[in-house]
């Protein structure tokens, strides 16, 4: 007989706690509730077969069980996440079971419904509700109840900026194996390729150079030449983005909004997932995923993931390959303290196709074939990117707690290759390729600590957080390049040509680069209740920022050069006002400074003047048909003074084989966003984002009136949904939808390129084969539309999106 077989298992802590709630489950007349069912504890428990969930709830929560195990047999329960009382828990894992349950002293008893139960458990549903938590993992859904990106846990509607959530379901239906492409499925967010292999994030116009691990704001922006940032999204629970100004979350103040990546946690219970997938142009790839209880009193627990990717690509001659490990250790220390430590590796290696495709002189497309590798058979990278994470949170009580949270990121970079130099003449047809090295290694560490409660003052409830961050950053490059090194008709191309030595390719340029950052940060907000349905939202952060840059170049035309820039105790304020309209809907407002250095130079070399403006939002949110459909609309303005933009009059190898700029401009961001996230209807997920977007130079020498981020669309469409349908088709799912947007376009110079308009249909069948096996075909760009995903110069830096392509995706979970 199991342990789960009518013995007092852990189990039955399970079901004392749901007993003792404010009657989620029946109580027998004599039956006294657990005092420690009505303590609130930390809950993780994935959703699953109801017999291994009670058996996790009973670990978490150190009460005995008594169940029969006929009794459960068949039965599923949904996922349990947050902080919360046994009995609430119990209650969430039991409803619409058929079962009750009843507590004597430390002891549950699980036993069938009976009809004096149901008025109880009515009151047990509305005590429930208030239970929120971001953990998205397991529960099936496109939403969540709460974020964490604004420190703490808060409900969606009860922050007064636009959040996207992109839960672990979205991320699995979708196939998005990497972080940019979940980015690039979100409300308002566009991406442009690096020339280096990373990708630009942008958010109504602004980018995003911090990226946040679980809270921890890393500087993604400094880099010697480009982002070379490859990631996978196989570690994560959910990524959260936050559009608007973000100063008080990570530093200086962006106005285009946060990205916050929040791991996996190591599950309450044993469980194991296994992933194959096979695609379109030999695109292979494995996974495992487990995670183990290690104690049997459930307070120590593991996971590891282990991802392998093995890919060709629809450009001649390209390939990569990324493997990615993951480990987890959480433990909890006591009741009210958890730690959590984590190890990742992530590499890719492989012949990379970089620099993109030029364009003619003239700006006109070559309309060259998708396939085409301008580059050359040695081209070769290997990367990696590895990290070490830890955080503490400790539960003083119901109402105040203690989170500690530290980050450490190393990058690499190793890579040789010939990519696309100059544009091409129309006359002749002939380009040229340069030769390239770049050796690289980037240093990311962070710190976050915060403590947010509750308080009573002035007769009503009233939250505040306090906390300090702090964030180093080093860049070492090594960067040679041989410019024309290769001359080449572009309709006879031969990538087969000799690979020139290091040395050969340093007489032309070496740059030696060397960045370091700091930021150190501390930030306070309080959210005042002034009246029933009326809540304020002020705070501010100051902040000290340092950043240095050496660079030393040798070769044809040597220099030296440094800049320094520093910032003391700069206050960013934030301000937000929330009215419930009703239980479901609110409306806000909010204004957030802006404040953010700039480390681009004017062609004296000093560096540029601090970005500085203002963040206007308004809107309103509704969390709908009890917390399974959040709906937002939201308006925004941004003005910000002191912007960075190209000064053509300097020389197009002015720095860093790029113009040098101006702090001259002043510009504007304003538009719209509408998303709506969850369930509609029984079995009907809905992921969809509208964003109206227009930026316009409002000061500019060179580009006044004109949009200053061209390639940022007017009108941006994120669309995406599924239905399961019951009877005999209940065990398939069926979904699509559409990535749209309007033209774009790039001007250098006199010289202006258009980029058409889109939208990239994709679709999705799922059969789950038994209960433990699915398959997944995912059917994508199904229309085979040809267009450009980025395009940043004539050049080169012209990037087809990916051609009609199918993945068949098998999952097994145990």
């Amino acid at each position: 007989m199991s342990r789960f077989s009518f013995q007092p298992a852990p189990l039955a802590l399970a079901a004392a706690l749901a007993c003792a709630t404010t009657g989620a489950y029946a109580q027998s007349a004599q039956s006294a509730p657990s005092p420690a069912a009505a303590v609130a504890v930390e809950i993780r428990i994935g959703a699953q077969p109801l017999a291994p969930a009670l058996d996790a709830l009973a670990r978490q929560t150190r009460l005995e069980l008594m169940v029969q195990p006929a009794l459960v047999a068949g039965k599923t329960a949904p996922a349990v996440n947050g902080r919360m009382t046994a009995r609430d828990a119990l209650h969430i894992l039991l409803t619409g079971s058929g079962l009750a349950a009843d507590i004597d002293g430390t002891v549950v008893t699980i036993r069938p419904q009976r009809r004096d139960d149901a008025a109880v458990q009515t009151l047990g549903a509305v005590s429930v509700t208030a239970q929120a938590s971001p953990t998205t993992e397991g529960t099936g859904s496109y939403t969540t109840r709460a974020v964490s990106i604004g420190k703490g846990e808060q409900a969606l509607k009860d922050i007064p900026q636009s959040i996207s959530v992109v839960t672990r379901q979205l991320l699995d239906e979708q196939a998005l194996t990497t972080v940019y492409d979940t980015l690039a499925s979100t409300t308002g967010v566009t991406i442009q390729q690096s020339p280096q292999g990373g990708k630009y994030i942008y958010s109504r116009g602004f980018d995003l150079t911090t990226v946040q691990y679980d809270g921890v704001p890393l500087n993604r922006g400094m880099y010697g030449r480009a982002s070379n940032l490859n990631a996978g999204t196989a570690v994560y629970d959910r990524v959260e983005v936050l559009r608007g100004a973000a100063g008080l979350l990570q530093g200086a103040g962006n106005p285009g909004g946060a990205v916050n990546l929040v791991r996996k946690r190591p599950l309450a219970t044993d469980a194991t997932s296994v992933v194959a997938k096979a695609g379109s142009w030999d695109n292979y790839g494995v996974q495992l995923d487990a995670s183990r209880v290690l104690s049997d009193d459930g307070k120590v627990r593991a996971r590891v993931v282990a991802d392998y990717e093995d890919k060709q690509s629809f450009i001649d001659y390209a390939d990569r390959r990324s493997p990615t490990l993951f480990a987890t250790l959480e433990a909890d220390l006591s009741p009210q303290t958890t730690v959590n430590l984590a190890l990742s590796s992530e590499e890719v290696k492989g012949r990379p196709f970089l620099n993109g495709l030029p364009r003619y002189n003239n700006g006109r497309d070559l309309e060259l074939p998708r396939s085409t590798f301008l580059g050359a058979t040695w081209n070769r990278q290997n990367n990696s990117n590895r990290g070490a994470f830890a955080d503490l949170t400790h539960y003083f009580n119901d109402d105040w707690t203690l989170k500690v949270s530290t980050a450490y990121v190393e990058e690499k970079n190793d890579m040789k290759y010939a990519g696309s130099g100059v544009a091409i003449n129309p006359t002749t047809n002939r380009g040229a390729l340069r030769a390239s090295n770049t050796i690289a290694k980037n240093k990311l560490s962070g710190m976050d600590a915060n403590i947010t409660g509750k308080f009573d003052a002035l007769g009503r409830r009233h939250e505040v957080v306090a906390g300090v961050t702090y964030s180093y950053a080093e860049a070492r490059t090594i960067y040679g390049v041989s410019s024309n090194y290769y001359t080449y008709d572009i309709n006879n191309f031969n990538p087969d040509f000799p690979e020139p030595s290091d040395d050969f390719i340093y007489q032309t340029t070496r740059e030696a680069r060397v960045g370091k950052s700091r930021e150190i940060g501390a930030y306070t907000a309080v959210r005042l209740q002034l009246a029933d349905p009326l809540k304020l939202v002020i705070g501010g952060r100051v902040g000290w920022s340092r950043t240095v840059w050496d660079t030393v170049t040798t070769g044809r035309a040597p220099s030296v050069s440094t800049t320094n820039q520093g910032e003391h105790a700069k206050l960013a304020p934030y301000a937000g006002l929330i009215y419930a309209i009703s239980p479901t809907w609110n409306a806000y407002a909010s204004y957030a400074d802006i404040f953010s250095p700039q480390y681009e130079q004017k062609e004296s070399g000093e560096a540029l003047k601090p970005l500085v403006g203002a963040n206007y939002e308004a809107g309103v949110k509704g969390e709908l048909l009890g917390g399974r459909l959040n709906t937002s609309l939201a308006l925004f303005r941004v003005v910000q003074k002191n912007r960075a933009q190209e000064d053509f009059s300097t020389s197009p190898t002015c720095r860093s084989d790029y113009y040098c700029y101006t702090d001259t401009g002043k510009v504007r961001s304003q538009g719209l966003d509408a998303e709506a996230s969850g369930e509609l209807l029984k079995n009907w997920n809905i992921f969809a984002g509208y964003t109206f977007n227009r930026t316009k130079y409002l000061e500019d020498v060179n580009s006044g009136g004109l949009a200053f981020n061209s390639f940022t669309p007017k009108h941006m469409l994120r669309l995406w949904t599924t239905y399961q349908p019951d009877g005999a088709l209940r065990d398939v799912t069926v979904g699509g939808g559409v990535n749209t947007q309007s033209m774009s376009y790039r001007t250098i110079g006199a010289q202006s390129a258009v980029v058409s308009g889109r939208a990239v249909w994709n679709s999705m069948i799922k059969y789950q084969i038994n209960p433990r096996w699915s398959a997944t075909v995912n059917f994508n760009n199904m229309f085979d539309k040809r267009y450009y995903s980025t395009l940043s110069s004539f050049v080169n830096a012209s990037y087809y999106g990916d051609p009609r392509n199918v993945m068949l995706t098998l999952r097994g979970s145990f």
